[in-house]
């Protein structure tokens, strides 16, 4: 993300039925969108996050976005996390930042799991992850609190020779 793009963070993040199975709070002013967008600069710039913008090859306009985070290093573990304005949903976008982004996680980045946390009311990103080859490893009860009420929490997990296999029947 860049400060040119506060529109359409703006557009994203203020709009309840983009954000409802994400974990903060919708956005109304272009000032808090330079917020969002700053504090998301200095994750990236401290390399606790890497971070990519999904933008339409047409305009170049910031539709979503995908993002590895909480890596650890010793154990090659980091989690995905992804988000995609609901006016592009069903169009395939987040599936080709997902064959992107898992690429470089284990090819360049020697990843050995990819962890995701997800909502279990969210069949569509659990659709796609599954899609991917991500397994179900776990479920949380009540393990956050957004806009004032409890959420659970499924946890998957993706290790690299599995990636490898699902890219391998992809390819066959």
């Amino acid at each position: 993300m860049e400060f040119s793009d506060r529109e359409a963070v703006l557009d994203m993040f203020s709009d309840e039925q983009t954000l409802q199975y994400w974990s903060s709070e919708t956005i109304k002013t272009l000032a808090e969108a330079d917020l969002l967008i700053q504090q998301e600069l200095e994750w990236a710039s401290s390399d606790s996050c890497v971070n990519w913008g999904i933008a339409l090859a047409d305009s170049n306009l910031l539709v979503g976005k995908i993002t590895l985070f909480q890596f650890h290093p010793q154990n090659r573990r980091a989690e995905i996390g992804y988000l995609l304005n609901r006016s592009h949903w069903g169009k395939g976008f987040m599936s080709e930042a997902m064959v992107r982004v898992l690429a470089h996680a284990f090819d360049d980045l020697k990843l050995h799991r990819i962890e995701a946390d997800t909502d279990p009311a969210n069949g569509p990103s659990l659709a796609l992850l599954e899609k991917f080859g991500f397994s179900r490893e776990g479920y949380f009860h009540d393990r956050w609190l957004v806009r004032g009420e409890w959420y659970d929490s499924v946890m998957l997990g993706l290790l690299e020779h599995e990636y490898r296999k699902t890219v391998s029947n992809k390819l066959s």
